[in-house]
């Protein structure tokens, strides 16, 4: 049985690896090109809900999916393991596409972590916000320039009704 602590490390790089390899292809599956034959079926939602986040093309769900097994093929040395990415790994998917943003919400305390807010923007502008879990692969390419506008844009807003 793996100490905590390695359970803990393991599944963070597990995360690591999951959001790397998501934010490259979905940005690909977001080329005008393929689009409409693969993603868009996702983004029939505009409005996500937990459940929402597994309706996908075919397609999508094996160019998304390997992402999920790439850490454990390279990570996994216990059953242990893999019970706790895959409860971590859909905690976390639901949780961004719940469409609330939940203030006591323990997933917030994660460094960089991305969260409902990050992921409903996506749905809402079709654009940019590719990353699944973490936020500085948005941050590095400049994809989520359009959402720290809106957030700006919103707390000036927030600013003039108070």
């Amino acid at each position: 049985m793996p100490r905590w602590y390695m359970l803990l490390a393991r599944c963070f790089g597990c995360a690591v690896i999951e959001d790397t390899w998501h934010y490259f292809l979905h940005r690909l599956l977001h080329h005008k090109r393929i689009y409409k034959y693969i993603h868009k079926v996702h983004h029939e939602f505009q409005a996500p809900f937990g459940m929402e986040a597994e309706y996908a093309h075919p397609l999508e769900t094996i160019i998304l999916g390997t992402g999920f097994f790439i850490g454990i093929m390279l990570l996994c040395d216990h059953v242990i393991l893999l019970w706790a990415w895959v409860t971590v790994r859909l905690i976390e998917t639901i949780d961004v596409h719940s469409g609330y943003d939940i203030p006591l919400n323990p997933l917030n305390l994660i460094p960089f972590y991305a969260g409902s807010r990050h992921h409903d923007f996506h749905h809402m502008n079709f654009i940019g916000n590719y990353a699944s879990t973490f936020t500085w692969w948005d941050r590095i390419f400049g994809t989520d320039s359009q959402f720290n506008a809106y957030n700006e844009k919103m707390k000036k807003v927030e600013k003039k009704t108070e």
